[in-house]
């Protein structure tokens, strides 16, 4: 009843007839000292579990329990393991079997036979009708749809449908993480949630998986630190992931889980480190060198092309770059919101990009061939979850980071990733002495001084002057 299944994760409704207490006594005695098995090493026939009663498949009654009320759980199997959740509820087997008649009336439209509710008077066939449907919303709003999600991403743990259900005290780092990623998945920030992920690799690969918050001191983050060190990370992805932890541990110590006494962080306790970061900016004359380039291949040729087009859109980054649709251009610019930005800021900046020749031959080389409804560039057609979206874009972002450093080598140029373009737009601009707030408003900055506010936005025709510099 209420089945559910997904890659190897199966979800039903059962009525438990086992005998799992101990002190319970044998069916067929009164006191346990007559039972003839209690002396000797051998288990009742009458309290085996569940799956060796004969009537547990053939839908008899058991003699046994058919006169007992017996609790409903709803039963959750993975890799072998079955982990069971109450439901509050106890029937006896002529009530569950009502209730299964409902559940096949609602499901397959079977009428409900006579056998099925003879035994019961009106107030108890409405007690069971109110038992099935508080049943189809809890199963329906809480147990199929948790199980569902984690089944669908294949990233099914109990721990994780335990969190999701409220089933569990977060008292451990690895278990607040989780809820996190959770929430983070369930508002499609899926960007986010993979940060966390990778944090949380870390954090286990160093103490395992069960770090208790109160171990987290300050020397402890420093053992963390020095352990991320040696593994070889820089200490860009080291911040990263102590700024990732920290923001868990500000939520246990808002949910009172950390007295604030032994909070870690901050002077004179544990502070996380800054990287210096990487000269990644070109030259104009290293861009031209770039788009001259006589590609070998097409997907080289393709990597090279979409770098071009996020230099010149504004140093747009390749998420926004591969959600673009037809949509988005107008009077020959291309308007958008930064999506890593939109749900920070109470005030939504539109960045506007004047389409230059070189992005519009980009576009006509590689867009998409159906403009109906379509992204500008292919990649996302075919996604119909922000999920599927999110690997997508990973994927085309690999690609393009491992054949541009092909396009630089040959070059003699540093290696650049696509995040170069965004700091080769701004950089390069800045040199030709274009005025901070333009480059400001086209990269999408979120804080504008109140003297920028004075002078309003630029109009299409400064746009096109100002990144026309660029060609």
């Amino acid at each position: 009843m209420f089945n559910y299944s997904l890659n190897g994760v199966t979800l039903r409704l059962i009525r438990e007839t086992r005998y799992t207490n101990a002190e319970k006594e044998c069916p067929d005695v009164k006191a346990e000292k007559e039972c003839p098995y209690a002396n000797i090493k051998q288990e009742c026939p009458h309290v085996k579990a569940e799956r060796e009663c004969p009537y547990a498949e053939a839908k008899k009654e058991c003699p046994y329990t058919a006169k007992k009320e017996c609790p409903l759980r709803w039963c959750v199997t993975y890799k072998k393991k079955r982990v069971y959740y109450s439901t509050g509820i106890k029937l006896l087997w002529v009530e569950w079997n009502y209730l299964d008649a409902l559940y096949r009336l609602t499901k397959n439209g079977e009428k409900i036979k006579s056998n099925d509710w003879d035994p019961l008077n009106k107030l108890q066939k409405n007690k069971i009708k109110d038992y099935y449907n508080d049943l189809q919303a809890y199963y329906s709003n809480r147990m199929e749809k948790n199980v569902r999600e984690l089944a669908q991403a294949d990233n099914f743990t109990f721990t994780s449908l335990n969190v999701k259900l409220n089933k569990v005290v977060i008292n451990t780092a690895n278990l607040a993480f989780q809820s996190k990623i959770d929430s983070l998945m369930k508002d499609e920030k899926v960007g986010n949630a993979n940060v966390y992920k990778c944090a949380l690799r870390s954090l286990e690969s160093f103490k395992g998986n069960n770090v208790l918050f109160s171990e987290i001191t300050p020397e402890w983050l420093k053992k963390y630190q020095s352990f991320m060190e040696k593994n070889g990370l820089r200490y860009s992805s080291i911040g990263m992931y102590l700024r990732t932890l920290r923001v868990i541990v500000n939520e246990a110590r808002t949910q009172g889980l950390i007295n604030p006494s032994t909070y870690p962080f901050g002077r004179g306790k544990f502070e996380i480190p800054t990287g210096s970061g990487r000269e990644m900016a070109l030259t104009l004359e290293d861009i031209k060198k770039i788009a001259a380039f006589e590609c070998q291949t097409k997907t080289i040729e393709m990597s090279r092309d979409l770098w071009l087009f996020s230099f010149y859109c504004n140093g747009v980054n390749f998420g926004d770059m591969c959600r673009f649709t037809f949509d988005n251009i107008e009077n020959d610019e291309i308007y958008f919101y930064r999506k890593k930005t939109f749900n920070k800021v109470k005030e939504k900046k539109e960045i506007i990009a004047p389409i230059l020749p070189p992005m519009l031959d980009i576009i006509n080389k590689w867009g998409s061939d159906d403009q109906r409804k379509s992204h500008i560039f292919p990649f996302l057609n075919e996604c119909t979850t922000e999920e599927e979206m999110k690997h997508e874009i990973s994927n085309l972002i690999r690609l393009v980071n491992k054949q541009i450093k092909i396009v630089t080598k040959a070059l003699g140029l540093p290696d650049l990733s696509t995040y170069s373009a965004r700091h080769s737009y701004a950089t390069i601009l800045a040199k030709k002495r274009v005025p901070e707030s333009y480059i400001a408003d086209q990269l999408g900055h979120a804080n504008r001084t109140v003297t920028q506010n004075y002078f309003g936005n630029y109009s299409k025709e400064e746009r096109f002057i100002y990144n026309s510099m660029l060609l």
